[in-house]
C-alpha cells in the first residue's frame, strides 16, 4: 500500500544488462517483429499464427526460448483480456491458460505459475489449479500458500451460470488447510499464523456463541446504546426485500461481529495479500474487506484518516457522512477510486480505542446497486464485542497497537511518528517492529537513515529468526553500500543455505566480476547464474550469454589478455575494455573509471572513443544544474573530423550545425547539412530546403538516397522526401529518357520503353515487352489517407507485411506513391507483382511468365515503369463491384474499431 514496502523489495536491481551491439536479426526475430506489427495494426489472426510457429521453434531450439516465452505471454494476455495492442478478440480463458501453461514449461516463472493457478481456479479446473498453486509454493510465492490454505479451509464448489453451487468438489479439510498455513507461518508470515490459529480453533470447537446467543448479544448492545441516547442514522433495509440468508462472523480475537451472506467464503487478494469475503474463491466483481485496529491512547489516527488509509484514498474526494446504527457509531462514503478503477462503498466505525472499516469493492459503480442489500445489511449489523479468545496476533495487545500506529505513520511519511511508535512497540515485545526499524534506518528517504544501525538491528533479528531475507539484506549492504565483499559473501552464502531464491544471482556476480581474492571464475559464475535462471531471475540470462560467448576461454585469462593488449598500445583493445566497463560487462566501473577508459582508448587512436566520450559529456551537460565546460561537441567534432561514421542522427546534426556555424561559406554549409540530410534527418533536410532555391544534381542525388533509405523502412525518409517534393516539384514528374515514351489516361501517366506495345484505358491496360505482357490496373483507395500521419500508417503497414519477407521488396516511387514488389511461383507460373498506393488510388502491375529467367529479365523494366507513375488530379471510382477487388482492397481492411490491418491474399 503506497509508501509501505518490505526492506528487501527496496534492494536495487543491478546494472550491466545493456550497452551491447545487437547482431543481425534472425528469421525468428524478424517473424516476431512482424507479428508485433500485425498486432499493432489489428490483425490478430495472422499474428497468432506467426506467434504459434515461433513457440514451436522455441520448444525445439532453446536459442529461441526468449522469443517463445514472449510470444506465449502475448498470446495469453490476448485471450485473457480480449485485447493486446490494437487487436480485439473474444475472451477465451481456456486458450489463455493453455498458452500460460506452455510458458511455465519453458520458463520457471513463479509469478506466472501463480497467475495460471488463479486462472485455472476461475475456470473451475480445480485439480489443475491446486497442482499449480503447489508449484508456485515451490517457487517461493507466499500468496500460493494462503490460497491452498483457503481452498481446504472453505472447500470448493462448482458454480453454474445462474450462481447455483454444486456439492463440494474439493471438500473442507482442516488438516490440509492448517498444513499450508503453517508452512507459511513458519517463515514468519503473521497473516498465515492468524489463519492457522483460526482454523485450528475451528477444528476443535464450535463457535463459543450460538446463533440465539448472538441475537441476544445484538439486543443487549442496541438497548445499551438507546439508554445512552444514541439515535441511529443509517440506511435500513426492508425485511421483505431480503433475498439472502445470513450467518454471523464473530472475530473472537479482536472483538467484532457482523452478518455475512451464507455460503460466502474467505479468500485472498493476490495483489495486496489482503483477505476478503466473496461468493466464491474466484469471484471478482464484488468483494468485502473488514479491517480492524486498536490504537494506543496517543494515536494520530482519526476516523476519517483511518477510512482513507484503509482505502488508499488520501487523494480522493470523499463525501463523508455520519452512519450511526443500532450497534456502532461511524461514517460512510461511496466513491469511484480512480487509480483502482473500482466503485467502493466504505463504512468506518469507532468505539473508544477501537476502529474498524468495512469496504465493499465493486468492479463498477453499477454493480453497487445490485449488491445494495448485502452492503447495508452487513454494515448495519457491525458491532464491537469483547474478545473471547487470547492470541498473540490480537490488535488489542499494546505491542500490536503501537506497531500498527508505526505502520500508519510510515505510510504517511511521518518518520518521526513511525520511529516513536516502532520503538514503543519494540519495548513492548513486538518482533514485527524490529523489521520496521530496519526499514526506517535503511530507507533512503528516511531522516534516520543509518547503515550501521541497519546492520546492528538486522543481525540481532537474524539471530532470533534465521530469516533468509535478513541475511540477503545484510549481504546486499556489505556488497552494494560498503564494498566489503568477504562479509557480503558470508551473508549471501548464509541466505543461499537458507533457501533464498534470488541470492544465487548475486553470488554469480561476485565470480563474474572477480570482486573476491580468487578473481573472476566463469565456471562458478555460470553455475550460480543458471541456478538463478531456474529460480525465475530473468536478469541472469544476459550474464549467462556473456560467459557462453567466450566459448572455452577462461574468463579471468581473457580479461588479462585484453588488459595486456591495452598496455601494449592497442586502441581496439582499449575501446573494447571501455565499452565493457560502460555496459558493466565483466567489469564493475564507476563513471570516472568509464570516462578514463575511453580517454585512454582515444589516446591510443580510437575515434569511436571520442564519440562515446561526447555522449558521456552530453548526458552530464543535460543536468539543469550543470555549470561546467561544454565538452561534448568538441569530442563529437574530433570523432567527425577523424572519419568516425556511426554517429546517431541527432548527434551528427549537432556536430554539423556546430561546424556550419564556424564558416560563412554557404556552399560549405550546404555540404555539411547534406551529410546529415542523407541520413534522413528531418531538421537537416529542412535546412537544405531553406538554403537551396532550385533543384540541383545534389538535390536529385539526395532525393534518390532518401528513396533508398525509405525502402529499408525509415519513415523519416518518407517525411524528408515529401519536404523536397513540395519545394522541388520536378523531382516527382519523371521525364522520359531517349528510349522511353509516355502513355497516359485521365488518372495517371507512365514512362514505358519505346519498343513496347502499350494498350491503355481508364481502368488500366497492358504493356507488351518482347514475349512478355505486363498487366496493370487502377483501383479505389479503400481507406482515407488525407493527412501525413495517415499515409505513414499505410507505409508502416506495408513494411510490417513485406519487409521481413525474402520474396518481397519495398518500392518507393515518391513519398505519396509507395508499395511493394512480390515474386511468387504458383502452378509453375512465375510472377512479379507491384502494388503502389497513393493517397488517391491504388495501382497493380503484374508480369507473369512460365520461364523464370524471362520473368527476372524484365523485372527491372517493370519496376522502372512503375516508379515512373505520376497521378493527375482525378481520383478513380470503380463502376463495377469486381473492379474494387484489385490490389490494396485485398491487402488493407478497416475493422469495426477503425484499425487498419494487412494480409497477403491468394
Amino acid at each position: 500500500m503506497g509508501k509501505l514496502s518490505s526492506f528487501f523489495s527496496k534492494i536495487p536491481f543491478l546494472s550491466g544488462l545493456g550497452g551491447k551491439k545487437k547482431s543481425a536479426k534472425s528469421n525468428v526475430e524478424l517473424q516476431y517483429d512482424k507479428a508485433i506489427n500485425l498486432m499493432e495494426n489489428g490483425n490478430a489472426e495472422d499474428a497468432v499464427e506467426i506467434f504459434e510457429k515461433i513457440v514451436d521453434i522455441a520448444i525445439m531450439d532453446p536459442n529461441y526460448k526468449n522469443f517463445g516465452t514472449d510470444a506465449l505471454k502475448i498470446l495469453g494476455e490476448l485471450y485473457e483480456t480480449g485485447k493486446y495492442s490494437n487487436c480485439i478478440v473474444d475472451v477465451d480463458l481456456n486458450k489463455a491458460t493453455q498458452y500460460y501453461e506452455k510458458y511455465t514449461n519453458l520458463s520457471k516463472d513463479g509469478e506466472m505459475i501463480y497467475k495460471l493457478a488463479q486462472m485455472l481456479l476461475d475456470i473451475q479446473n480445480f485439480s489443475k489449479a491446486i497442482t499449480f498453486f503447489e508449484k508456485a509454493t515451490e517457487c517461493g510465492i507466499k500468496a500460493a500458500y494462503m490460497n491452498l490454505g483457503s481452498i481446504y479451509e472453505n472447500g470448493l464448489n462448482r458454480i453454474d451460470q445462474y450462481g447455483n453451487k454444486s456439492d463440494f468438489v474439493v471438500p473442507v479439510d482442516y488438516e490440509k488447510a492448517m498444513s499450508w498455513y503453517k508452512k507459511l507461518a513458519d517463515m514468519g508470515d503473521t497473516k498465515a499464523k492468524a489463519a492457522y490459529d483460526r482454523v485450528d480453533y475451528a477444528s476443535q470447537h464450535t463457535d463459543s456463541i450460538e446463533f440465539e446467543e448472538k441475537d441476544k448479544l445484538y439486543t443487549e448492545i442496541a438497548e445499551a446504546r438507546r439508554a445512552k441516547g444514541k439515535e441511529p442514522k443509517y440506511k435500513a433495509i426492508d425485511p421483505a426485500r431480503l433475498q439472502y440468508q445470513y450467518t454471523y462472523v464473530h472475530n473472537q480475537i479482536d472483538g467484532y461481529i457482523h452478518k455475512l451472506p451464507k455460503d460466502w467464503v474467505k479468500t485472498i487478494n493476490s495483489d495486496t495479500d489482503e483477505e476478503y469475503y466473496a461468493p466464491s474463491l474466484t469471484y471478482k466483481d464484488f468483494a468485502m474487506y473488514v479491517s480492524y485496529d486498536s490504537i494506543p491512547r496517543d494515536s494520530k489516527k482519526t476516523l476519517e484518516n483511518y477510512l482513507r488509509y484503509c482505502n488508499d484514498a488520501f487523494d480522493e474526494e470523499l463525501q463523508l457522512k455520519a452512519y450511526i446504527t443500532e450497534y456502532a457509531d461511524g461514517i460512510c462514503t461511496t466513491f469511484y477510486h480512480k487509480e483502482m478503477e473500482k466503485g467502493i462503498v466504505t463504512f468506518a466505525f469507532y468505539q473508544g480505542k477501537r476502529l474498524a472499516c468495512m469496504r465493499f469493492v465493486c468492479a463498477s459503480m453499477e454493480i453497487i446497486e445490485q449488491y445494495e442489500e448485502i452492503i447495508f445489511e452487513t454494515a448495519n449489523s457491525f458491532a464491537f464485542v469483547d474478545p473471547t479468545l487470547v492470541s498473540d496476533q490480537s490488535l488489542n495487545r499494546k505491542d500490536n497497537q503501537y506497531y500498527s500506529e508505526a505502520l500508519y505513520c510510515y505510510y504517511l511519511e511521518d518518520y518521526e511518528g513511525a520511529m516513536a511508535a516502532a520503538k514503543q512497540a519494540l519495548k513492548l515485545g513486538s518482533i514485527k517492529a524490529s523489521y520496521l526499524l530496519i526499514e526506517l534506518y535503511y530507507d533512503d528517504d528516511s531522516p534516520y537513515k543509518d547503515l550501521e544501525k541497519t546492520i546492528s538491528y538486522a543481525k540481532q533479528l537474524f539471530d532470533a529468526t534465521k530469516d533468509p531475507d535478513l541475511a540477503f539484506l545484510l549481504g546486499n549492504i556489505y556488497d552494494q553500500k560498503m564494498k566489503d565483499y568477504m562479509k557480503a559473501l558470508n551473508w549471501y552464502e548464509t541466505a543461499h543455505r537458507l533457501g533464498h531464491r534470488r541470492v544465487a544471482f548475486y553470488l554469480g556476480r561476485f565470480y563474474y566480476y572477480g570482486v573476491l581474492r580468487t578473481k573472476r571464475d566463469g565456471i562458478k559464475a555460470l553455475e550460480y547464474f543458471k541456478e538463478a535462471q531456474a529460480n525465475g531471475i530473468l536478469e541472469a540470462e544476459a550474464y549467462i550469454k556473456d560467459i557462453q560467448e567466450l566459448g572455452n576461454e577462461d574468463l579471468q585469462r581473457s580479461v588479462e589478455t585484453w588488459e595486456r593488449s591495452v598496455e601494449a598500445g592497442s586502441g581496439q583493445a582499449a575501446l573494447k575494455v571501455a565499452l565493457y566497463k560502460q555496459s558493466q560487462v565483466f567489469y564493475i566501473a564507476n563513471s570516472y573509471e568509464i570516462e578514463k577508459a575511453f580517454l585512454e582508448a582515444l589516446g591510443l587512436g580510437s575515434y569511436q572513443a571520442a564519440y562515446e566520450l561526447g555522449k558521456i559529456y552530453q548526458q552530464q551537460e543535460a543536468d539543469e544544474n550543470y555549470r561546467g565546460e561544454i565538452k561534448s561537441i568538441k569530442y563529437f567534432e574530433k570523432a567527425y573530423d577523424n572519419g568516425y561514421e556511426d554517429f546517431d542522427k541527432d548527434n551528427l546534426f549537432k556536430v554539423i550545425e556546430y561546424k556550419a556555424g564556424k564558416t560563412s561559406d554557404m556552399s560549405k554549409q550546404i555540404e555539411f547539412y547534406m551529410q546529415s540530410a542523407k541520413q534522413a534527418y528531418v531538421p537537416a533536410v529542412k535546412k537544405i530546403v531553406e538554403m537551396v532555391a532550385y533543384i540541383t544534381p545534389d538535390i536529385v542525388d539526395l532525393y534518390r538516397e532518401l528513396c533508398e533509405i525509405a525502402e529499408t523502412g525509415d519513415d523519416s525518409a518518407i517525411i524528408s522526401m515529401n519536404m523536397l517534393e513540395k519545394k522541388y516539384t520536378d523531382l516527382v514528374i519523371k521525364q522520359p529518357t531517349s528510349g522511353q515514351k509516355v502513355i497516359e489516361n485521365k488518372f495517371f501517366r507512365l514512362c514505358v520503353p519505346k519498343e513496347s506495345t502499350a494498350v491503355i484505358n481508364d481502368e488500366g491496360g497492358t504493356i507488351k515487352l518482347a514475349d512478355s505482357v505486363v498487366e496493370f490496373a487502377v483501383a479505389e483507395m479503400p481507406v482515407s489517407a488525407d493527412q501525413e500521419e495517415d499515409y505513414l500508417k499505410i507505409y508502416k503497414l506495408i513494411l510490417s507485411e513485406y519487409l521481413p519477407d525474402e520474396n518481397a521488396e519495398i518500392i518507393i516511387a515518391n513519398s505519396r506513391m509507395i508499395g511493394s514488389g512480390m515474386r511468387e511461383t504458383k502452378n509453375n507460373v512465375h510472377s512479379y507483382s507491384i502494388l503502389l498506393i497513393s493517397s488517391k488510388n491504388q495501382y497493380l502491375f503484374k508480369l507473369s511468365s512460365r520461364d523464370r529467367r524471362e520473368m527476372m529479365m524484365f523485372k527491372d523494366k517493370v519496376l522502372e515503369i512503375a516508379k515512373s507513375l505520376v497521378e493527375t488530379g482525378e481520383i478513380y471510382v470503380a463502376t463495377e463491384e469486381a473492379k474494387k477487388k484489385i490490389g490494396l482492397s485485398f491487402l488493407l481492411q478497416s475493422n469495426d474499431n477503425g484499425f487498419l490491418s494487412i494480409g497477403k491474399a491468394e
